[in-house]
């Protein structure tokens, strides 16, 4: 459990395979535990919207914890320890959520519930901490893509193969047992532990290399908020922001609208998700090349308004109720979505680490992840809050025909309940992105050109995954990437192993 300075070849390589293997059980924990399952466990449980809101924000919230972190990890002897024992303290949590379905639907099951996520979330930051440092020194930096590229691709199998899986459990449990459906969302939590305590023991498997000391002393008299004191850093920070806040004003209520107010199955629910993985794995690799090539200006200049454009779509999925081109509509929006987050997802975070200086970077990916976390962590609250004010209102567009035989009323726009988020969601990502046009990065080629080849990728993409099942997750907000570099400040190692196959 404690570093070497003699980490073999052969260490290496077989680290980088448990290093795979640790992504794949770590995506079916998160994807029985969170997401639409966690919103419709939280529904049968009686939850209103502000603890769907709650719920939804404490994965953002808690990462705050991994600030403070830094100094911790700075100061223990090993990382691995610190974050072995702490990934499995968290994921035994979930015994404690999955205990919820005992209690009567009511405030005490949904309090233990939030509690045992909100701590599970806590030690998960402080364990992510000491992760990302450890793993940092560990990838071979000449192969650091390769095998990220790798790992997330058997995530994304893992993460298609739990939605699915998940999904024809719970709508058939009660057909098969007898039992109501909020036991099938216990049992799931109690899967999730397992893959998690099995992502635990891979984990552990995974050498650490003794670290490099800092490049440069950190001279702590220097206010942590003197980056905001330059331009260009001053516009990220509010683009990230305000871009987040919009897109996590929103996003909550997206499994809320179709379990509520359209009425879907989990089944379909789960089978739109995993069609907007699908989109989301053809075109990954293409946006890194692309933002490698052009810049991650330039890829967000793309993917940031086709999301926005998604989320306005939502509010047409009801007029007000479920209609005939509700599913379709649906379909596409996935689609259009797992693509647009893909690119959003891969560049905001680059583009924190791109114009973050060399060295000393530590207070400018502070600051990046504090106020990411805190715009992602807010907004679903807020949402939260004024969801029940809101459903009381209604505003509609209708267009009357009239012919000699009769009149006919077409709805051509409602905004009701949570369309009142979509709509206010859209507002403030166009504000977002006039933030976006304001940041300095340099760029190699213009619009056309990059669109030109993300078309080119995206069929190349299609033609590949046509011979595989495997479909891509979609990221979560871009936390892991900004906080990579918050523990200390390292210089590249220089060994080389070879390619695994």
């Amino acid at each position: 459990m404690f570093p070497t300075s003699q980490l073999t070849d052969a260490d290496r390589e077989a680290g980088l395979k448990w290093y795979v293997r640790n992504g794949m059980f770590f995506k079916i924990m998160e994807t029985l535990s969170i997401g639409v399952f966690l919103t419709a466990y939280a529904l049968n449980l009686g939850a209103s919207n502000l603890v769907i809101g709650v719920l939804a924000s404490i994965p953002s919230l808690t990462q705050l914890a991994q600030l403070p972190a830094v100094y911790l990890v700075e100061r223990i002897a090993s990382r691995r320890l610190m974050a072995v024992s702490m990934t499995l303290a968290s994921r035994l949590l979930l015994l404690a959520a999955a205990a919820a379905a005992l209690i009567h639907p009511g405030s005490m099951a949904l309090l233990l519930l939030v509690v045992a996520f909100a701590v599970r979330y806590v030690l998960g930051a402080l364990a992510g901490c000491a992760w990302n440092s450890w793993v940092r020194d560990f990838l071979p930096p000449e192969r650091r893509g390769m095998f990220s590229a790798q790992r997330l691709t058997w995530m994304t199998i893992m993460a298609a193969m739990a939605a699915l899986a998940g999904g024809f459990f719970v709508d058939h449990w009660t057909g098969l047992t007898g039992m109501p459906e909020i036991y099938a969302y216990a049992a799931l939590l109690v899967l999730a532990t397992l893959s998690g305590m099995l992502e635990t023991f891979a984990m552990a498997q995974i050498p650490e290399p003794t670290p490099l000391p800092p490049a440069e002393p950190t001279d702590h008299k220097t206010s942590l908020f003197s980056p905001l004191k330059e331009k260009n850093f001053r516009r990220l920070v509010t683009f990230l922001f305000s871009w987040n806040f919009a897109s996590n004003l929103a996003a909550p209520f997206f499994a809320v609208q179709m379990l509520r107010q359209l009425q879907l199955d989990l089944t379909t629910v789960m089978l739109l998700t995993a069609l907007s993985q699908g989109a989301n794995a053809l075109v990954t690799g293409t946006f890194g090349t692309l933002a490698d090539r052009y810049s991650n200006k330039r890829v967000l200049q793309f993917a940031a308004p086709l999301f926005i454009a998604c989320i306005f779509a939502w509010t047409f999925t009801s007029l007000p109720e479920r209609h005939y081109f509700t599913i379709p509509l649906l379909v596409g929006i996935h689609i259009l979505t797992g693509i647009a987050t893909a690119g959003v997802t891969l560049a905001s975070g680059n583009m924190a680490n791109a114009l973050s200086p060399s060295t000393g970077a530590t207070r400018h990916l502070a600051l990046v992840a504090a106020f990411t976390a805190i715009a992602a962590g807010t907004a679903p609250i807020i949402g939260g809050l004024y969801a029940d004010v809101l459903a009381n209102y209604e505003f509609s567009l209708t267009v009357n025909w009239s012919a000699p035989g009769g009149d006919t009323a077409i709805h051509a726009f409602d905004v009701t309940r949570w369309d009142f988020y979509f709509l206010a969601a859209t507002v403030i990502g166009l504000w977002s992105l006039t933030r976006l046009d304001q940041i300095e990065e340099p760029s190699l080629g213009g619009h056309v050109r990059m669109r030109q080849e993300l078309m080119m990728g995206i069929w190349r993409g299609v033609q590949t995954a046509s011979s595989i099942a495997g479909l891509k997750a979609v990221s979560d907000l871009p936390i892991a990437l900004i906080t990579e570099r918050l523990s200390r400040q390292k210089k590249p190692r220089g060994g080389k192993g070879k390619a695994e196959k």
